[in-house]
């Protein structure tokens, strides 16, 4: 029976060990003054994660959070100005990767990933003052979103809630430009791209293989795509001011195509059915256009 012992003991201390975490790291910088950085990993099966933490300036803010079995999971923040703030989440994901990187004053940017997350890429970067970056993917495998943002109070949001191979893009420069975007499905992609101010972009896609781009240059633009169905393109162009555009696309292997410069255009299109088209051009001031198909 003392023979047993040891074995006995050496079984009961493998399952402690396999229900703590184990082999994560965490590297964390700071200079100047007041910056706080907190990283946590915790929780049975949380396993070989990263946390990389680098603050200078005044009064930033990073917390980096890896927990409920999360394995193989990155998070980097990188913070250089004052009272900017990055929150990253990732529950119960596998090799998912997140990324904030700020420079300037009052920026705020968060991402959050899982539960049931493959594979995912998640970044925010942005430059100036007061922009808000939110990446959210629950139940994503192999989704990336990139916003990239350069200006005053710019806010840009995506959504990836149950899909996967799906690719958001979105690019601000400006002040006050916001842009939202949803994704579920397999393969769509989308791209807003923002100069200016007061620009507002708005895409969802539901289905699979979706394009969507979105160009914004000027003020007080407005374009909204929503896709639903499967490998439907829309493309919208404007350069002006209170130009606005609506796409609706139901249905399969539709295109449509609208560009506007100049005042106060208007163009609605909406296809429904099977590989419709639609081109649109609009120059000058107070132009309406409406398509159905």
């Amino acid at each position: 029976m003392n023979k047993l012992a040891p074995i006995a003991t050496a079984v009961i201390l493998c399952a402690a060990g396999s229900a703590q975490a184990a082999n994560n790291q965490v590297f964390q910088t700071q200079v100047g003054a007041g910056n706080g950085a907190v990283a946590t990993q915790v929780g049975p099966g949380n396993d070989f994660n990263t946390i990389v933490q680098v603050q200078a300036g005044l009064l930033n803010g990073s917390t980096a959070i890896q927990t409920g079995g999360n394995d193989f999971g990155r998070i980097e923040h990188t913070q250089v100005g004052n009272f900017n703030t990055a929150l990253s989440l990732q529950t119960a994901s596998l090799g998912s990767v997140a990324g904030v990187n700020q420079a300037g004053t009052f920026n705020f940017g968060f991402t959050s990933q899982g539960p049931l997350t493959f594979g995912s890429r998640a970044f925010v970067n942005q430059t100036g003052l007061g922009n808000v970056g939110t990446v959210v993917q629950t139940l994503s495998v192999l989704d990336s979103t990139v916003i990239t943002q350069t200006g005053l109070f710019n806010i840009a949001a995506v959504v990836q809630p149950f899909g996967a191979f799906n690719t958001a893009t979105v690019n601000q420069f400006g002040i006050l430009n916001i842009a939202g975007h949803t994704q579920i499905g397999l393969g769509n992609v989308l791209s807003s791209n923002q100069i200016g101010a007061l620009n507002i972009a708005g895409a969802t896609q539901v289905g699979a293989f979706n394009n969507s781009t979105q160009f914004q240059l000027g003020v007080l633009n407005i374009s909204g795509h929503s896709q639903f169905g499967i490998g439907n393109t829309a493309f919208t162009g404007q350069l002006g001011i209170l130009n606005i555009d609506s796409v609706v696309q139901a249905g399969f292997g539709h295109t449509a195509a609208t560009t506007q410069a100049g005042l106060l255009n208007f163009h609605s299109t909406t296809q429904l059915g099977f590989n419709e088209t639609s081109v649109a051009s609009q120059v000058g001031v107070g132009n309406v256009g409406i398509v159905v198909q």
